[in-house]
């Protein structure tokens, strides 16, 4: 009996998975956003955010099992919706006729209160699994908690990176067909 095999190829499912996962978010974006210039800041701050995942994993000591890889993959559906707020809220302001660093640097002032909200409630809301006790909370600490640390730390890139990516790549009437 060899374990490894198993282990292999539910990695390899999860990593798939991963892969078209990415894929789909893409094509979503694009569709709904329109324009390659804007689609780029959100697929930026996707592996940035899992990046920073899997380092708050790292500190915390969790290892990389299939929960913690499950935890990413549903992870990247959740990371990427601050930003397109903060790429639509740019836009918007683009629109209205004002410079690109002007409509991010306003942007980002508009969008402090509510993007700390949403991090807020949707680490509220998978962290108490992690904290539960008994059987299940042995089992889902390290999936809740990966999943909580991946949306703080899309909430950080949709404050500080999209908006000074927003300045720089987008421009008013990319968005227009």
């Amino acid at each position: 009996y060899d374990a490894t095999e198993y282990i292999d190829d539910a990695i390899n499912e999860v990593l798939r998975t991963l892969s078209e996962t990415l894929f789909i978010v893409i094509v979503v974006i694009f569709l709904f956003l329109g324009s390659l210039r804007a689609v780029i800041i959100p697929i930026v701050g996707i592996p940035i955010s899992l990046i920073g995942a899997v380092f708050l994993m790292l500190a915390a000591g969790f290892t990389i099992n299939l929960l913690t890889l499950l935890a990413i993959v549903l992870s990247v559906g959740l990371v990427v919706d601050d930003a397109i707020v903060m790429v639509e809220n740019i836009e918007r302001h683009l629109h209205e006729g004002k410079r690109p660093f002007q409509a991010a640097t306003e942007a980002a002032r508009e969008l402090v209160g509510p993007i700390i909200a949403m991090t807020i409630t949707l680490a509220a809301v998978y962290a108490p699994v992690g904290i539960q006790g008994g059987l299940t909370g042995a089992l889902f600490r390290e999936f809740a908690f990966t999943l909580a640390g991946a949306v703080i730390v899309s909430g950080v890139v949709a404050l500080t990176l999209s908006p000074m990516m927003g300045a720089k790549l987008l421009r008013s009437g990319d968005s227009e067909r």
